[in-house]
């Protein structure tokens, strides 16, 4: 019992001990391109601002469903009096929950942004103030646009790449993010984003390590 004990708390020190910048620069690495694609995503819908929820939208929403009456959760089973119970639910502000939801939802959504954009120039910050030119182009290409080693080799001259030297690149690439975390970790400023970070990339470890359980 007393050693089951110890294991658990080994594990949970582990858990909340700081990670490797190492292990968060490769996952900023790998999820480049993905975050690229995403910001743009995310700009569209704060660009285009709240829908204001109106009564008609309400009455048409409501019109079109079956509704629970006390909890407002929508139901598969057809209920009667719908007309009465959607003046009941308009009584009860519900066009007024529904904005302040949807106001809700885009303040979450400026948040998710507000953090990927740190994230991105985290990445890009490295790039341009650490990385030289080729590191650069060999780091754009295998983490923003998914080349494989192959194809990155094939991008330059005959013989001029090949994969060790390719592999070094990348490492040093990688080393240069890491650095750059490492540097900004120490400001205040940054440090609400890099718990973030960590809180995400745990997630997504634990995410990749149970699959690769249940493939086994």
């Amino acid at each position: 019992m007393e050693q089951e004990a110890m294991n658990n708390q080994n594990t949970d020190a582990g858990k909340n001990a700081p990670l490797d910048v190492s292990e968060l620069a490769l996952f900023l690495a790998k999820t480049y391109g993905q975050m690229l694609k995403d910001r743009d995503r995310f700009k569209a819908v704060i660009d285009a601002g709240v829908t204001v929820y109106t009564k008609e939208m309400a009455i048409r929403d409501l019109s079109s469903i079956s509704i629970d009456y006390e909890s407002d959760r929508v139901q598969t089973s057809n209920i009667s009096n719908i007309p009465e119970r959607i003046a009941e639910l308009l009584d009860n502000g519900y066009v007024e929950k529904m904005n302040r939801r949807l106001q809700w939802e885009m303040e979450e959504t400026v948040k998710e942004y507000d953090y990927l954009v740190w994230k991105i120039e985290v990445v890009e910050t490295a790039m341009a103030e650490r990385m030289d030119g080729k590191e650069r182009a060999v780091f754009e290409r295998l983490f923003a646009k998914g080349k494989s080693y192959r194809q990155v080799c094939k991008a330059y001259k005959k013989g001029t790449l090949h994969n060790n030297q390719l592999f070094i690149l990348r490492n040093r690439c990688l080393q240069t993010v890491a650095d750059h975390l490492k540097n900004i970790s120490v400001f205040p400023v940054c440090s609400k984003h890099m718990s973030m970070l960590e809180r995400e990339y745990r997630d997504n470890h634990k995410r990749e390590s149970e699959g690769e359980e249940d493939n086994g």
